[in-house]
């Protein structure tokens, strides 16, 4: 699957959050991985939430 960057932190080449769209025209977002059980949660097998700065968020989608 490619990934094309489409908002992020701009700190450089290190992991950070951010925002990417795939050649199949969907979303992924790299972030901190939340823990669903403490915030209450309920995901189903194979998913994970994670938190993103919501700048890197209104960033991608002014980008479209």
């Amino acid at each position: 699957m490619a990934l094309k960057l489409i908002g992020g932190s701009g700190c450089g080449n290190g992991p950070c959050p951010a925002v990417y769209e795939t050649e199949n025209k969907t979303i992924v977002v790299q972030g901190f991985v939340v823990d669903s059980d403490k915030v209450g949660l309920s995901l189903p097998p194979g998913e994970s939430a994670v938190e993103i700065p919501r700048y890197i968020l209104e960033r991608a989608l002014a980008a479209e």
